[in-house]
């Protein structure tokens, strides 16, 4: 810790000396509307200090504290100071969360944000980011306020680039450590020292079966989820709002509203500054700002918290910085339009509507908690139950995507909620261009009865088969807590085939994935988002089982296109300049032709057979 030596400065030269420290030789520091400030090489220990947040309601209080010391953690980092909260209020509550961006003054003087504590610390210790450091933020210029916005670049989310990846489609061949599924959250490490306080995220309307799914993954990006709502009729104004307000960013709304509870730190017009450190340090965003409102503060050993209500759009915040978060007010944030349909075996339906930020960090898991809790607010489901749904996903410019999936097990609702999820983050991950979405259209079908099916066995019910004609693959199939059954699933044999034997895989579409990736992992290394686009809308759903005939026979797959077992094309592509380029893979097996038998519920299992083609079979 380094503490500033105690001098005697008058006040009038504090005060001199604090402005020529925050012009730092820029002229946008300079304007009349700025506040008077105390930069932290002027502040002492024991120097009184007073924090002004709301702790119920609308209404701005103030709680006294005193300066402990200043931290240097570096040009990268900057300067934290440490403050000691005196009130007998809080030392019996602590600093709470939603707490940050409090402002925090001494001698009347500005001096930062309430911004950052320790977990389960016995004394009301807090530190506060300076607002020299705050007001650049502010004086960033912003981006367009229109489109989404990219979300963390992935370096303080502890994602490796490239690293995220959806079943068994990457964006890299090799494999990364600490490669992260599109359907987890990543984990953020801990350190000993002051971390920003986590921000409660607010949930209106949140089922209490989807609240550990929403803190699992929410939980690692840095909010904290708790109780709460929309404030009837709207609730305060802009003009209210001043420093000490509570505001809120909205994340979800609709049928289910997710909101980030913080405080005002500065405003200068329609210029604000709020909470004293980032979401994810993103830069340039475009998220809605909304005033709020507090019920009450919990007080907790672990961390106590704000319960906060979202109350009227005010404005969006437009950036997300390390020093804090700016904002326009009077503009708007464009938002996603999401849907979900439930329709039930009786015929009862039923639509949920939302709007969510386009954040490629946020989105997917925002979108998987949506669906997730319309269907648990429909009516749930239990474990012997089927869901059969589809995701559109509508782009500009671009086709449809569709996506289908059944899904029955012991957990069908979070299978559900993944697959929502993980597509979604796969694409908005992808390093080639930013994914641009016009909005989600989810659809669920329910069924009672767990309809699931396992492969037991399978023969070929001929010897040997001629080029051209077809070979009839009888396989025995079992219902979950029901008798075997026998299916006849056909395959043809390419005419071109030479005789010899060839391999012949049957079983359930996730295992066909698996199975082809290992052996044509280039058709599960997108190489654009359109090449990812596309190939996702060629994903086989789990209702029904597939065989394929394969061969050990090159393929090449070339900006996006496949070529398998085809000497002159595959020739061709080696012999141009793409073979040296990343958008070439190449392989040493050959899909040679595909069957598919549809069935009523989700396939499992897999075998491999051989197959013999004679020309001279009968």
């Amino acid at each position: 810790m380094t503490l500033p030596r105690r001098t005697r400065p008058i006040a009038c030269l504090r005060e001199l000396t604090a402005a020529l420290l925050l012009a730092g030789g820029s002229a946008g520091w300079a304007r009349a509307a700025a506040p008077l400030t105390l930069a932290p090489e002027l502040l002492r220990p024991g120097d009184r200090a007073i924090v002004r947040t709301v702790f119920r309601g609308d209404s701005i209080e103030e709680f006294p504290a005193e300066i402990v010391g200043v931290l240097s953690g570096g040009r990268v980092d900057g300067q934290v100071i440490l403050a000691r909260a005196t009130s007998e209020r809080l030392k019996q509550l602590g600093i709470a969360q939603g707490m940050s961006g409090s402002p925090v003054y001494v001698d009347g003087k500005l001096v930062g944000a309430l911004a950052s504590g320790w977990f389960f610390q016995r004394d009301a210790l807090f530190g506060v980011t300076p607002i020299r450091d705050m007001l650049r933020v502010m004086d960033l210029p912003a981006a367009p306020l229109t489109g989404p916005t990219a979300g963390p670049a992935g370096v303080e989310l502890s994602v490796p680039p490239g690293g995220v990846r959806f079943g068994a489609f990457r964006w890299e061949d090799a494999e990364t450590e600490g490669d992260v599924r599109a359907e987890e959250a990543p984990v953020t490490g801990a350190g000993s020292g002051p971390r920003a306080l986590p921000v409660p995220l607010a949930c209106g309307g949140l089922n209490p079966a989807a609240l550990e799914t929403a803190r699992r993954w929410l939980g690692p990006l840095g909010f904290d989820v708790v109780p709460g709502g929309s404030v009837a009729g709207d609730g305060p104004d802009a003009a209210s709002l001043q420093p000490g307000s509570a505001v809120a960013v909205d994340l979800l709304r609709g049928d289910l509203s997710l909101s980030a509870i913080g405080t005002l730190t500065w405003r200068d017009g329609d210029r604000v500054l709020i909470f004293g450190h980032p979401f994810f340090q993103s830069g340039d965003v475009r998220l809605p700002l909304s005033t709020a409102r507090i019920a009450t503060i919990v007080a907790s050993d672990y961390t106590s918290f704000k319960l906060g209500l979202s109350g009227r759009e005010v404005g969006v915040v437009t950036q997300d910085r390390h020093a804090g978060l700016a904002g326009t007010i009077g503009p708007r944030a464009r938002m996603l339009p999401l849907s979900v349909s439930i329709v039930r075996e009786r015929g009862e339906s039923q639509r949920f509507r939302f709007e969510m930020v386009e954040d490629r960090s946020l989105a997917p898991q925002l979108a998987g908690l949506a669906a997730l809790n319309s269907l648990l607010e429909s009516g749930g489901i239990g474990a012997n139950q089927t869901l059969r749904w589809t995701m559109r996903l509508h782009r500009p410019g671009a086709p449809t995507l569709v996506l289908a999936e059944t899904t029955s097990g012991d957990t069908p609702t979070g299978d559900f909620a993944n697959g929502v999820s993980g597509p979604l983050a796969f694409l908005f991950n992808n390093p080639y261009a930013r994914l641009v979405l016009d909005s989600v259209e989810v659809a669920v079908r329910v069924q009672s009865g767990r309809e699931q099916w396992t492969l037991r066995g399978a023969r070929l019910l001929d010897a040997a088969v001629r080029p051209g004609g077809r070979a009839r693959l009888e396989c025995r199939l079992e219902r979950w807590h029901g008798a075997q059954e026998t299916r006849v699933l056909e395959i043809a044999v390419p005419e071109e085939m030479p005789d010899g034997r060839y391999g012949l895989w049957v079983g359930g579409g996730p295992e066909f994935s698996r199975f082809e990736s290992t052996r044509l992992p280039g058709r599960y290394r997108p190489t654009s988002l359109e090449d990812a686009w596309q190939r996702f809308g060629r994903l086989r759903p789990s209702d029904a089982l597939y065989a394929t005939l394969f061969a050990s026979a090159p393929e090449v797959t070339a900006e996006g296109r496949d070529y398998p077992e085809l000497p002159g094309s595959a020739a061709a592509v080696l012999s141009s300049g793409l073979a040296a380029g990343e958008g070439v893979r190449r392989a040493e097996t050959a899909l040679l032709g595909t069957a598919r038998l549809p069935l009523a519920g989700v396939t499992r299992g897999e075998l491999q057979l051989v197959l013999t083609v004679d020309s001279k079979a009968p």
